[in-house]
C-alpha cells in the first residue's frame, strides 16, 4: 500500500489521519448566492439541523473573493455565497433529505455532491484536536505515511490497485479528485499569528488564484472560504476547496509548482523561527471519486457543468 514511502522513512513530526471511514460518505457542498440569498440561507440553516435525515455533521463557510477592493467589498455589496458543507453516513439518508428539500430548487442554490467509498479517500492533521470535516464522523490515530511526496496517495487504500487515471464516465467523467485544505489560527500566540498572517497566508492566497485562473493544471475549480459557524459568524479558519480533474493533477502542483512550494517553505521557516511548537493548526481531506460518484444540482451554476455529458 505504501508504494511512494521511501525505505526506512521516519516522519519528521506526529500526525493524525482518519483511520476507519464509513463503507460510504455522502459529502454535499451546498451553495448559494444572488437575491433572495437572505431568506434562503435560515431556511436551508433550518433543512440541515433538523428532521430526521439531517446531516450527521454539518458546517457553513463564505467564499473569499480576491478582489482590489478587499475581501469584504463583495460583502458590503450583499453579493455574498455561503456553502454549507453536509456529511452523511448513509447516502440513502442523504438522498431522502435531498429529495425533500424544497429550498434547493430556489435561485442561487446549486449542489455539489460526493459519494466516497471509505478506500478512496483520506485525511492528514498535525494535532489530535478538533477539527472540521470527515474526522467528525469517526476517529483518528497517529500515522507513519506521512511527510513525503505521494503519501496521500498512500493513505487511499484502493491505492494498491488503482491508478485514478482521468477517465471518461457518465454522467461526469471517472476519477475526479476533491481537496479540502484548512488552516485554523485560533489558538495562535500573537508572535505566530504575525507570521502566518504576513508570510503563509498571502502565499496561501496566491496559489489558489492561481489554480483558479490556470486550468491547464487540472484544477476545475479554485475556492477559498472563510469558516463560520452554523449562524454565520466568522471563525479564525479558512479552507480551500479544489475539484481536480484527477489526483495526478493535483500531486503535481503539490509537489513541483512554485505556487505551491512557497506555502510550504513560508510553514517550515515560521516553524524555525518560533522556535517551538506551532499552535497553527493545518490539515487536508481528499477523495477520488468513482464514476457516478459525483452528482450536481442546478449544473448550470456549478464550475463542474462543463464537465458533464450531455447524453446522460
Amino acid at each position: 500500500m505504501a508504494a511512494n514511502r521511501p525505505e526506512g522513512h521516519t516522519p519528521s513530526a506526529p500526525a493524525w489521519c482518519v483511520v476507519d471511514f464509513p463503507e460510504l460518505t455522502a459529502y454535499s457542498m451546498i451553495f448559494s448566492k444572488g437575491p433572495g440569498n437572505d431568506e434562503t440561507l435560515p431556511d436551508l440553516q433550518a433543512a440541515l439541523t433538523g428532521g430526521d435525515d439531517r446531516p450527521d455533521h454539518v458546517e457553513r463557510a463564505r467564499i473569499v473573493n480576491f478582489t482590489d477592493e478587499g475581501d469584504d467589498a463583495a460583502e458590503a455589496e450583499g453579493d455574498v455565497e455561503t456553502v454549507f458543507m453536509a456529511y452523511w453516513v448513509d447516502p440513502a439518508v442523504y438522498e431522502r433529505w435531498r429529495q425533500d428539500c424544497d429550498v434547493l430548487h430556489r435561485a442561487g442554490v446549486y449542489c455539489e455532491t460526493a459519494v466516497i467509498p471509505a478506500d478512496r479517500w483520506e485525511t492528514i492533521a498535525g494535532t489530535k484536536r478538533p477539527l472540521p470535516g470527515v474526522r467528525n464522523l469517526t476517529s483518528v490515530d497517529l500515522t507513519e505515511l506521512h511527510d513525503y511526496w505521494g503519501a496521500a496517495r498512500d493513505r487511499m487504500a484502493d491505492s494498491a490497485e488503482d491508478p485514478f487515471e482521468a477517465a471518461p464516465g457518465s454522467p461526469l467523467p471517472a476519477n475526479l479528485c476533491l481537496i479540502r485544505s484548512g488552516q485554523k489560527w485560533d489558538e495562535c500566540l500573537d508572535d505566530e499569528r504575525e507570521m502566518y498572517f504576513t508570510d503563509i497566508e498571502p502565499k496561501l492566497r496566491a496559489g489558489i488564484d492561481f489554480l483558479a485562473n490556470n486550468p491547464d493544471t487540472g484544477c476545475i475549480s479554485s475556492r477559498f472560504l472563510r469558516e463560520q459557524t452554523i449562524d454565520g459568524e466568522d471563525l479564525e479558519s479558512t479552507s480551500f476547496v479544489g475539484w481536480f480533474e484527477d489526483l495526478a493533477s493535483l500531486e503535481a502542483w503539490s509537489r513541483s509548482h512554485s505556487t505551491h512550494l512557497a506555502i510550504f517553505h513560508s510553514f517550515l521557516s515560521t516553524v524555525q523561527l518560533l522556535g517551538r511548537p506551532p499552535k497553527l493548526r493545518l490539515w487536508h481531506e481528499v477523495s477520488v471519486l468513482p464514476e457516478g460518484g459525483v452528482e450536481l444540482l442546478n449544473t448550470d451554476l456549478s464550475p463542474l457543468a462543463g464537465l458533464a455529458d450531455p447524453a446522460s
